[in-house]
């Protein structure tokens, strides 16, 4: 909370500073502002920044191949990343308690779409100064959405002021400061946890389950409440960011649910792995277990999200199998309110695959899901 109310108060006087400033500052404002940020709050992280940086736009205009180039970079942001994740990094390169360098997880995969589109020859000309305001944009660098170059550049080049534009991005900083603070911190995880918490022994399956619905409106709150903000920021900047969430919960099948949950992550690997490994492999059910193992990966290097990737990858690929089989013509005309059941189970789904992160230990995975199964 300290850390999210900072950057409020911070990027609250950036933003005012930014449409003070003369129209060809404004944007440097924010740029150098986040500079100023991240060397008094992790300055490891702006050195790291800054290299990969510097090297990400310098590889293109040394004069090699451009696939060259483009493997170069990848595997410098690959490398960093999987270095810090898997804690191999030594130890002068952590940054005091911060295992992990700021914003990390977003600018690898900023950097990786920016090499590829350069490899494509479908990014906007640009100089140097746009890649660094592209890569130093405060509001999405922390917390994400994973906002692609070409809108940026259109943003940038497009940006004025606009009321109502600053009257949405304050709106969205609303919602998003309620979802975190009312709703994820002090109903979910203080008033319903303590009542949940009060349950006794003879309620164990009840208190189970909803200590694992719990946990996942949780984490679909507090996520979806910093991407608010950070959409909410770069509105009062004059960028318009993609959207993150869109409802989630009420997907009606778990190939949907990936539609609208951490959309700009979806997307990406959508562009950046289903694609290429359905292509090579001409298998679509192998883009699709790949594409769940890279998001499970994206957020943590672990057995644990390697096995919630796979659980999410064989759900969708089975939902592809479904969809336009006999069966799921027949369940549609057959149960009433099909719609409905459709959107109860996929949420259930939802919920067991995040018992697996839940829980401390896998003995206690195991034991969450034998009592939710009634076999405890």
């Amino acid at each position: 909370m300290d850390l999210l109310n900072l950057i409020l108060l911070y990027t609250g006087v950036l933003v005012g500073l930014c449409w003070i400033a003369p129209s060809r500052w404004q944007v440097w404002v924010i740029t150098i502002g986040t500079l100023v940020f991240l060397f008094w709050k992790a300055p490891l992280s702006l050195a790291i920044l800054a290299i990969t940086t510097m090297t990400s736009f310098g590889i293109f205009k040394t004069g090699i191949n451009r696939a060259w180039a483009t493997i170069l970079i990848l595997l410098q942001s690959i490398g960093l990343f999987v270095m810090y994740k898997a804690s191999w990094a030594p130890d002068f390169l952590h940054d005091g308690s911060r295992l992990i360098p700021l914003g990390l997880s977003y600018y690898s995969f900023r950097q990786i779409h920016y090499a590829i589109e350069q490899y494509k020859e479908k990014v906007p000309l640009h100089n140097f100064g746009e890649y660094v305001c592209y890569m130093f944009f405060l509001p999405t660098i922390l917390v994400g959405p994973i906002n692609r170059f070409p809108t940026f550049m259109r943003n940038l080049r497009r940006r004025r002021w606009d009321q109502q534009l600053f009257a949405d991005g304050l709106e969205r900083i609303i919602y998003g400061y309620a979802k975190i603070v009312i709703l994820g911190n002090f109903l979910i995880s203080k008033k319903i946890a303590l009542r949940i918490d009060g349950l006794g022994e003879e309620y164990l399956w009840l208190k189970t389950y909803l200590e694992s619905i719990n946990f996942l409106l949780n984490t679909y709150f507090q996520f979806a409440g910093f991407s608010d903000i950070a959409i909410g920021l770069a509105l009062l900047a004059g960028f318009r960011v993609m959207e993150n969430f869109n409802y989630p919960l009420t997907a009606p099948n778990i190939n949907e649910f990936w539609n609208r949950w951490h959309i700009s992550l979806s997307s990406w690997c959508k562009d950046y792995v289903y694609i290429p490994v359905a292509s090579m492999t001409r298998q679509p059910i192998w883009g699709i277990i790949f594409t769940m193992l890279v998001i499970g990966l994206w957020h943590e290097l672990s057995l644990k999200y390697i096995v919630w990737g796979l659980f999410h990858g064989v759900g969708i690929a089975i939902w592809h199998l479904y969809k336009n089989s006999r069966l799921a013509e027949r369940l549609t005309k057959t149960i009433p309110f099909y719609d409905i059941w459709a959107k109860v189970l996929t949420f259930h789904f939802v919920v067991l695959s995040f018992v697996i992160v839940m829980q401390p230990t896998w003995k206690a995975v195991w034991e969450t899901y034998l009592t939710l199964l009634f076999l405890y």
